[in-house]
């Protein structure tokens, strides 16, 4: 499955890359009509030129994975989704759409009419856009129809999400880290290997270093590790899952087409709200070796990212980074660091430091109306994963 799902993802960890994007259309798209049905779903076509655009959106949105595969799937999965709307008689409306198409580019910090146009410079129409959104539209709709109203959380359920630091009320962020194993030819091993690696990661670094040597994202060069993202940019699959996790756990592999992933919770924060506002520091600290001028490191860095390429080799103790409140930060790293902005640097002893964000994480409790909307959209998101999957295994798809 891709849909909004892994797309919603791909835009968490890589921004929209636009410059020089060439996509090699497929010897069969070469050779047909563009308008020639490359597949059939059921009753309903999608054509050569369909499929060439997907693959140029995804390769636009840095989507990880056997690109030309996923596409494919992912066009299936669309058109089942419009099919389940049909028979429910479902229809978008131009004002629902046009905010959809806003707020999914608004993942990107751009308007509508700005990733629009910068769509446009990569080769993918506007039309391309509308379509994608509008499958997924229909899709939630779809969903809450058919299970909105037998979804029930319970007190208990809301107490026990409160206990557990899973729920927040206003805006919910998660610190992660991932791991993209590819399928390619072979999603069994791709799953297997990545349970075997959730039995044997236990902590921040083991993670870091199997991202290193297996994840095949952009973020493998860094350890796996993702910026704060809100839970609710996150496809409902994923956020069930991470949100469930406790502080320092690796989530089940979680299978999106051409790959499977794993997630590592660092950190959870409620960022939203009225109530003093804590802050919370993101910092690296690299150990110099003896004689090691500092002057030489700030040169070839910029960000905290940087630092994971000048330890790659050196013992996993020489480079060290966390997110923590600023209260319980070491007294001489709290105190050489209040000054310094995102990307600054400041030596202490032989530990060179360097700010890589600040975020601030509010004191409000949740409240168990945000908590039970929280729960809610999780137990739906289980629902919709189960129910696309019952109308894959049931669909006719041929090649004309």
């Amino acid at each position: 499955m891709m849909g909004l799902t892994a797309m919603k993802h791909a835009m968490i960890g890589w921004a929209l890359g636009l410059a020089c994007v060439v996509m090699a259309p497929t010897m069969a798209a070469a050779q047909a009509s563009p308008f020639a049905a490359a597949m059939v779903v059921n009753d309903r076509v999608v054509s050569n030129y369909e499929v060439s655009q997907r693959i140029l959106f995804m390769t636009l949105l840095r989507q990880p994975g056997d690109i030309q595969a996923m596409a494919m799937e992912s066009l299936i999965d669309d058109r089942l989704r419009l099919s389940a709307a049909k028979a429910l008689g479902l229809t978008s409306k131009p004002d629902e759409l046009t905010a959809a198409m806003g707020d999914f580019a608004g993942r990107a910090n751009l308007t509508a009419e700005q990733f629009v146009t910068a769509l446009g410079k990569g080769g993918v129409e506007r039309q391309a856009f509308r379509d994608f959104v509008e499958a997924n539209l229909l899709w939630r709709s779809v969903i809450r129809t058919k299970y909105g109203a037998s979804v029930t959380i319970t007190e208990a359920e809301i107490d026990r999400a409160i206990a557990s630091g899973a729920s927040a009320g206003g805006e919910i962020k998660v610190l992660l880290s991932e791991i993209v194993i590819p399928t390619n030819a072979n999603a069994t091993e791709a799953l297997a290997l990545a349970n075997k690696l959730r039995a044997e990661l236990k902590s921040e670094t083991s993670f870091a270093a199997a991202a290193h040597l297996y994840s095949k994202s952009p973020t493998a060069a860094k350890g796996g590790r993702l910026e704060w993202t809100p839970v609710s940019t996150l496809p409902p699959g994923v956020a069930a899952r991470v949100t469930a996790l406790k502080k320092g756990e690796t989530s089940v592999p979680i299978q999106v087409p051409g790959s499977v992933m794993l997630f590592y919770l660092r950190d959870i924060a409620q960022t939203a709200g009225d109530g003093t506002q804590v802050k919370m520091i993101d910092y690296a600290a690299f150990a110099l070796a003896e004689g090691q001028d500092p002057a030489s490191i700030r040169a070839r860095v910029d960000r905290c990212d940087d630092l994971y390429a000048l330890a790659r080799g050196l013992p996993a103790d020489r480079l060290t980074r966390e997110t923590v409140a600023e209260a319980q930060m070491p007294a001489a790293y709290a105190g050489a660091m209040a000054h310094l902005d995102p990307g600054e640097t400041v030596m202490v002893g032989s530990s060179f430091l360097m700010l890589c964000s600040r975020n601030p994480q509010s004191a409000v409790p949740p409240s168990r109306d945000d908590v039970r909307a929280l729960l809610t959209n999780q137990r739906l998101g289980q629902l919709a994963e189960n129910y696309l999957e019952e109308l894959r295994s049931e669909a006719i798809i041929r090649v004309p």
